[in-house]
């Protein structure tokens, strides 16, 4: 969900383990959260699960030259984002339709015109599609501020953040419209800010866990929830200081948990970015019948094995989950040459 992994080499793919159960906490995160939209279970999800991911991105982000970086983000952002958005717009007109219903959106011009140029008015089943253009913008404003060589404590990068959170205070305090989730662009360079100064530290040692752990409590159950979508930062400094410090010690338990734990998370994780988009529907549409526990089962189960049919064949990896379109082996290709004849 957090965009492509440019973590590589050996030692890495242990990393990766950690990372995608990371995401994999963070998703459940998401549908607890849309499930039980109001109370404590709500608040407590707020203060990091999209701050999350964020963070996550600027771990895992490296700077490129922008003829590699524009293509790759393009296919592995925009285009799932571009697909699955006209396909929840078909879904919405179709189920309402059939419960005879009126639609969230009058037609496809003005859903399409919500979703890409006032992204903070966008609910039920395309409440979460500020995220990706979110996301989007703020890896292109990262590559940008970074540049070669820079490191995430150069002077230079810390006066760029310096003046993206007074941009991000501005704009918790202001609002505004939010073309292509623009409100949510500070804070979200905020976080990956965090995320890469988080990889620059390397692993904490275990005494800072339980340093960091009394706080990220706190942050769970006493500060205010932050709302990255409206730009709302919740206490501002305080609240993203919470989120970081939460998304720190779940690494570091994740890092020490089982491994058939950490294996199941690090599934949920790699489908997080199908999850984000399906899980809102199921849970929109379903709602009026099922009772939450159940609905929240059947949003995480459905849209996770919906992200398996994906998986199945090239062009729906591609479109609907951002992956490169890799030849078939040649094996594959020799087999399937009696059948050509």
């Amino acid at each position: 969900m957090s965009g492509e992994s440019d973590i590589g080499g050996g030692a890495a793919k242990a990393r990766l383990a950690w990372l995608d159960a990371l995401k994999g906490v963070g998703i459940v995160a998401v549908v607890a959260g849309h499930v039980w939209w109001r109370g404590p279970l709500r608040d407590a999800v707020y203060v990091f699960h999209m701050p999350l991911f964020f963070m996550v991105s600027g771990y895992t982000a490296h700077v490129m030259p922008w003829r590699t970086l524009l293509p790759r983000l393009g296919r592995s952002l925009l285009l799932p984002f571009l697909c699955f958005a006209a396909l929840l717009l078909a879904a919405d007109f179709a189920i309402e339709g059939w419960r005879g219903v009126r639609p969230i959106f009058a037609s496809w011009i003005d859903g399409a015109a919500t979703i890409l140029l006032a992204t903070e008015t966008l609910r039920g089943p395309f409440t979460i599609l500020w995220f990706i253009p979110g996301l989007l913008l703020a890896r292109l404003a990262w590559n940008a501020l970074m540049g070669p060589g820079r490191e995430p404590m150069d002077r230079m990068v810390l006066a760029g953040m310096m003046l993206v959170a007074a941009l991000a205070l501005l704009v918790h305090y202001e609002g505004g419209r939010s073309p292509f989730a623009i409100l949510a662009v500070p804070a979200a360079l905020l976080m990956i800010w965090a995320g890469a100064l988080w990889r620059s530290l390397g692993r904490p040692r275990p005494m800072i866990a339980l340093l960091l752990a009394p706080f990220a409590a706190a942050a769970l159950i006493w500060f205010r929830p932050v709302n990255m979508k409206l730009g709302d930062l919740g206490w501002p400094g305080l609240s993203l200081a919470g989120a970081v410090t939460i998304t720190v010690v779940l690494a570091m338990l994740l890092r020490r948990a089982p491994a058939l734990l950490v294996s199941g998370a690090a599934s949920l994780g790699r489908a997080s970015l199908v999850i984000m988009y399906v899980h809102v529907a199921v849970v929109h549409y379903l709602a009026p019948y099922l009772p939450q526990a159940a609905l929240f089962l059947a949003a995480l189960a459905g849209s996770w094995a919906l992200d398996w049919l994906i998986r199945r064949t090239r062009v729906t990896r591609l479109l609907l989950r951002g992956e490169a379109w890799a030849p078939r082996p040649a094996a594959d290709r020799d087999e399937a040459k009696p059948l050509l004849r």
